[in-house]
Order: C-alpha cells, then structure tokens, then sequence
C-alpha cells in the first residue's frame, strides 16, 4: 500500500476539478429557425410579435445562407419614415438587401469568452446581435445575453473553485505538517 505525499493529493485534487457548467457555444441554447428571403416582410413581423423571446431568423436564399435577421434589425428597418409602407406587404430580400446581416459565424467548439470577445469586437449597433453558430451539419442562432450569462456563471463557478481548492490544499498541508 502506497502512501500519499501532500504534493501527489493535491495534484489528485486538481486532476478531479471538473466544470459542470457549459464551456463552449455549442453546448448552450440557440434558435434554429429559418426564413426564406420571398416571405414577406410583414408575415416575419407576426412572427416576432407572436413569440417574445424569438431574438431572430437565419434567412437564406434559395436554401443558401444569406444571413441572420434579427429583430431588432427588422424593427428597426421598418420603423423608419415610410419604412412599414413600403416594405411590410414585400419580401423580405427587398428589406434584407438594405440591411447589414452578415453575422459573426463561429463553431460550436469555441469557448464562450472566445465568442464574447469576437462578440464584443463587432460595430456598436451590431453589438447585442445573435451570433450564428455551426455544430456539426446544423446551424443555430445564439443570444448575446444568453452568452453573457454564460460567461458569468464560468466566473462565478472558477471563483468558487478557487476558493474550495484553496481551503483543501490548506487543509492537506496542515494534516501534513
């Protein structure tokens, strides 16, 4: 029977410090509704009037990836002067091609304060827009505040570790000494 030395515990220690919380966007919800650009803009409106908490569309063209459309990029293209008269009863490509809806593409392995930082990088207006996020075959739409969040409850989760790993190293040595 071997016995532990204070060193070979406390690397035992730190070897078993898992993360439970996510670590990648690809683990973290998204949104995977599509748009196709001959809908028409006013049916995407009552779609994002129906559902609250829809924070945008992946559009494509012709099955093609053409971009993200967010709702704060469509409401705020149609409430400009003239705005819902011209565009509500049309497609949605006459809108989307007068927009900037090119979105930050990342895959789903990047680490969350990876894609925060590419997030944060983006022009003030474009800031707070979902991100587009490739896992394997599938494409999906991130939140920014559910990133956020993320990235928050790491923190959190690395201080608390800290402090646990701290007070059972202190605990090891004084049995030790």
């Amino acid at each position: 029977m071997t016995t532990m030395t204070p060193v070979d515990t406390i690397r035992d220690l730190l070897g078993n410090a898992a993360l439970s919380a996510p670590s990648t966007i690809g683990q973290l919800k998204s949104w995977d509704k599509m748009v196709g650009l001959d809908v028409r803009t006013g049916d995407v409106e009552q779609q994002f009037l129906a559902d609250p908490a829809l924070p945008g569309f992946i559009a494509h063209d012709a099955r093609k990836l053409f971009g993200i459309l967010s709702r704060r990029t469509l409401l705020t293209a149609i409430s400009q002067p003239f705005g819902r008269e011209v565009f509500i009863k049309r497609p949605l490509r006459e809108l989307a091609h007068k927009m900037d809806t090119r979105p930050i593409t990342l895959k789903g392995a990047t680490s969350i304060s990876d894609a925060l930082r590419h997030a944060m990088r983006r022009d003030d207006e474009l800031r707070f827009d979902p991100i587009l996020v490739h896992t394997g075959g599938a494409i999906a739409l991130l939140e920014m505040h559910v990133l956020m969040i993320a990235q928050a409850n790491l923190l959190e989760d690395a201080l608390g570790s800290k402090g646990k790993l701290i007070e059972k190293i202190k605990m090891i040595l004084a049995a030790h000494l």
